[in-house]
């Protein structure tokens, strides 16, 4: 998609004044504030640890869209990045408590296997038809204070303390978004992004469709839902009547509908078809812009995550499809898996008990094919398994979608000086804050707190350029930030005191192969993605 194209489409979203409203200054620091004083207040009734409820760096929820590329002119699904928010760890927190709350009703749905389970049993009569019913952009929609009352009421009605809906309402109502250097706040819904969304959206739409379905003018024989989107039997003359009453119910909550079509009607992954007998059969369904595209074999990846993408497709045949449609779908996934160059996975049954393991701490490497790996086996007889992660992903090749906030991450900064020495520093707040410190330590010359102010207080005419600050790491891990520290003290001629993190020997003899490389430029690296863009079998 052009940029321009996808700006246009955001502004679209934006100009909603009913979801949207647009405002002069950053909410992060008075929301910040808010949050961490409710922590506090219920901290000791809920039992909430206030260091891992509030983040360290809070930065502003971002905004950005993914293409609905199944749909007409490709419309954006507005989705907010919630991650190192200020209300993001609590709402991860209130995910876990209130989840317990949802799931309870006959509608729900937890996933396709279960509900292929459910329908496979089914007869159709000659006048129903199968339709499902799909709410429009629900998280945008939900009104805040219904579901604050009901939650509310089903904490009540569980026991558990009322509390956590002050708490949730404040995660609701708190949010804001950050597009193109400008801040909105969202009048009404919840965010696409936020952890207690979903649990939220599935904790309404129970509450919804108990009354829908007592106040009915026809009772479904069979009514499934998965969050917003259901599957419905009716019958044939009495569909639109439905419809109708769904969208009577709430003015914020409309549905659409779509008829099976050719004796079959997509839910989930799972493809429903009406068989000539008038029972069900199901296989799986796959969109029309699917492009049977996975994770390529002769990729640098460990031959465990290759060997995953045929066990996954393998397993969700054999658990969606009928007796009928197995062996095609078994078929498809064979000849898949051999155009992307994937191994099809031979089944194995063993009855070999595997020994008793020590739960230990895993371990995390970049794969390289012949090194990584073989460290891998090392540490397998030390009951330590290895999750291996991929040097470089097409991500990072990419521009980013999201707003970039300079200076706003936790990690490694260097403050330069005239004189051609350093400073290197570390935070597990936000870097802009941290020189922000750094300039008031020197205004109010705080010579015993800041080694900053000792240089300038020892030479008067040096200038350190706190108009440049530079990035080396972003890292909010306190070991690997304080070790990155440390190598950039080592690598750098700077002024730092000597009451950092030392390492040890072993480390100079690397650091200092680093300080002889010349250093790469930006120029230099696009050049390099150009040329194997050439020419490819030289690279």
């Amino acid at each position: 998609m052009d940029t321009s194209e996808y700006n246009f489409k955001i502004q679209q979203l934006l100009s909603d004044v009913s979801t949207y409203k647009k405002v002069k200054i950053d909410p992060t620091t008075n929301t910040l504030k808010t949050t961490t004083d409710l922590i506090k207040k219920y901290s000791e009734k809920l039992n909430l640890d206030v260091n891992s409820t509030i983040p360290s760096c809070a930065k502003p929820p971002r905004l950005y869209g993914l293409p609905k590329i199944h749909k007409p002119n490709a419309p954006l699904r507005p989705i907010v990045s919630q991650i190192d928010s200020p209300t993001y760890k609590l709402a991860q927190h209130l995910a876990k408590i209130l989840s317990p709350l949802r799931g309870h009703t006959r509608a729900h749905t937890k996933d396709s296997y279960q509900f292929v389970s459910e329908i496979k049993d089914l007869h159709l009569a000659d006048n129903e038809t199968m339709v499902s019913f799909d709410v429009q952009s629900l998280f945008t929609c939900l009104p805040i204070e219904d579901c604050i009352s009901i939650v509310t009421r089903k904490l009540e009605d569980n026991n558990m303390p009322t509390e956590y809906a002050v708490l949730l309402k404040h995660c609701l109502t708190s949010g804001y978004l950050l597009w193109k250097e400008e801040f909105y706040m969202q009048v009404d819904g919840v965010a696409m992004g936020s952890p207690v969304s979903p649990v939220v959206a599935d904790i309404f739409m129970e509450d919804f469709e108990e009354k829908a379905l007592l106040t009915a003018p026809v009772n479904p024989r069979f009514y499934k839902r998965y969050v917003d989107d259901t599957f419905t039997i009716l019958p044939s003359d009495k569909v639109t009547a439905f419809l109708n009453h769904l969208n009577s119910i709430n003015p914020k909550i409309q549905f659409t509908m779509e008829l099976e079509a050719n004796n079959t009607l997509a839910f989930l992954d799972v493809l429903v078809i009406r068989n000539p007998d008038n029972t069900i059969g199901h296989t799986v369904y796959r969109k029309n812009t699917h492009t049977n595209r996975y994770l390529n074999g002769e990729s640098h990846h460990h031959p465990s995550q290759l060997a995953t993408v045929g066990k996954s497709l393998f397993q969700r045949a054999r658990g969606i499809c009928d007796r009928k449609h197995l062996a095609a779908e078994l078929q498809h996934v064979e000849q898949v898996l051999q155009d992307n160059k994937l191994r099809v996975p031979r089944l194995r049954h063993s009855d070999r008990v595997k020994p008793a393991t020590v739960e230990r701490v895993p371990a995390v490497l970049p794969y390289v094919r012949g090194v990584t790996d073989k460290v891998g086996y090392i540490l397998k007889r030390a009951s330590i398994k290895t999750y291996f992660k991929p040097l470089k992903k097409i991500g990072q090749f990419l521009p980013s979608v999201k707003c970039h906030i300079p200076l706003q991450d936790a990690g490694v900064y260097k403050l330069d000086c005239e004189c051609g020495l350093s400073y290197i520093g570390q935070t597990k707040r936000s870097i802009k804050t941290r020189v922000k410190e750094h300039i008031a330590d020197v205004k109010h010359r705080r010579i015993g707190k800041s080694a900053v102010c000792e240089h300038v207080q020892d030479r008067p005419r040096h200038y350190i350029r706190f108009d440049r600050p530079q990035i080396l790491a972003k890292e909010h891990r306190f070991l690997p930030r304080m070790i990155r520290e440390a190598i950039e003290i080592k690598k750098h001629p700077n002024f730092n005191r000597e009451d950092g993190w030392v390492l040890p020997s072993a480390w100079d003899p690397i650091i200092n192969k680093i300080k002889s490389k010349p250093k790469y430029t930006t120029a230099r690296l696009q050049d390099t993605v150009s040329s194997f863009c050439v020419n490819r079998t030289k690279n």
